[in-house]
């Protein structure tokens, strides 16, 4: 069972699952403005009981089921399918219910679950923290706390799992990718215009975790030196919204402070557009040697832009090298690989559950390799490379 905070990716990850041969479900109590598709949607019978006073009866009767029907719980590390009365955090209760019936558990992050001030602060100059002006409103914020409860959930947890800037704050956590996305169901839009303004799309759940300010500052100071640049911004609408502009732009802005792409980028790619972000190391990618994404921060904002807007011809092949990268990499058989090699090292699965995630793995290689690359793709900002020296004008084709 995957729950219960009702992200994107949930019943992706339960579909990845299955690609193992497991059976596998979301399960959820609410969901946001962006998506309800859950395989297990209780949002109808939950508002009813939280009307009732019945709230608590109902979760228990919920983990009550659970636990007869799953062997493995996959949560975030904010909530289960128990209130624990806490902001971000898992109750301990369920935990050691789910660990008495010999259940495994793993244990993800996501983002404000587990984000803390001064780790946050430590990792550079760009950082999430930077432009918050309300701490503990969006995020766990408070240090010492967040060691304790992470030190609990070590008692109960099988393991716990991060990727990204979230590794930070999970020493000795398992680092594995597990944003899965459906290519198959997200067509290539048209490729990038070569004419008129270059078109920028952006769509930040909260502008100031993803450094909009500075990509909007930038955007006017070349406006400003007589460049056509086509800015549109959107938030708090359904997927599918956010997708139909992506696909009508020229080039995708994700995040500029945080130090590593979110699923933003991943759906952009797919789309076959070319993606402005920042991504602090290339340790926090898959095969950064592959990974198209235009890698920039704030103060590096004005020269990237400059840099897009004179080599138009250089973006189709840019954002085709996206789409080929996250076929490779971020389909849900990709994530269901490594959710294996996860299961392998932790779960202790039976020796005929294990023969057959090797199976799926070998396949998964199999299809992978069958997936080439764009030739010339290659650009002076590349994930893991250094900040090459740029002056107004083309960059020959194959520069890196």
């Amino acid at each position: 069972m995957w729950g219960t905070t009702p992200i994107l990716t949930l019943p992706l990850k339960a579909r990845a699952d299955r690609v193992l041969g497991f059976c596998s479900s979301s399960l959820v109590y609410g969901t946001y403005v962006i998506t309800s598709a859950f395989d297990i949607n209780l949002e109808r019978p939950f508002t009813r009981a939280l009307r009732w006073g019945q709230s608590a009866s109902y979760q228990r009767l919920v983990l009550a089921w659970a636990l007869l029907r799953f062997d493995v719980f996959h949560f975030f590390a904010d909530r289960g399918l128990l209130d624990s009365g806490v902001r971000f955090q898992i109750s301990f209760e369920e935990l050691r219910a789910l660990r008495d019936a010999g259940k495994r558990i793993y244990i993800y992050t996501y983002g404000a679950d587990v984000r803390t001030r001064n780790a946050t602060l430590a990792l550079g100059r760009w950082n999430f923290c930077i432009d918050c002006s309300e701490a503990s409103k969006y995020c766990v914020c408070d240090d010492a706390k967040m060691q304790e409860f992470v030190s609990e959930l070590r008692k109960y947890a099988t393991a716990l799992v991060s990727l990204g800037d979230m590794l930070a704050y999970l020493p000795g956590a398992k680092h594995v990718n597990y944003w899965p996305l459906a290519v198959e169901q997200i067509k290539p839009a048209e490729s990038v215009s070569d004419v008129g303004p270059l078109r920028i799309a952006h769509a930040p759940n909260h502008t100031h975790f993803k450094g909009s300010k500075y990509l909007e500052e930038a955007v006017e100071r070349l406006r400003a030196q007589g460049h056509q640049i086509e800015y549109r911004k959107i938030q708090g609408v359904p997927n599918t919204e956010v997708m139909a502009l992506f696909a009508a732009s020229d080039i995708v802005a994700d995040q500029f402070i945080g130090g590593a792409y979110g699923y933003t980028a991943l759906e952009a790619m797919a789309l076959g557009k070319p993606v402005l972000s920042f991504v602090r190391s290339a340790d926090l990618v898959e095969a950064p040697e592959e990974c198209p994404i235009i890698n920039t921060t704030p103060d590096q904002l004005d020269e990237v832009l400059r840099w897009t807007i004179c080599n138009r011809d250089r973006l189709r092949a840019i954002g085709e090298q996206g789409r080929r990268y996250v076929e490779r990499w971020h389909s849900i058989s990709a994530v269901a690989a490594r959710l294996g090699r996860l299961y392998c090292e932790t779960a202790d699965f039976p020796r005929p559950v294990v023969d057959r995630i090797r199976r799926a793995q070998e396949q998964e290689a199999a299809r992978r390799s069958s997936i080439s690359q764009v030739n010339d793709w290659q650009h002076p900002f590349r994930v893991g490379g250094e900040l090459l020296p740029y002056k107004s004008g083309r960059v020959p084709a194959g520069s890196s």
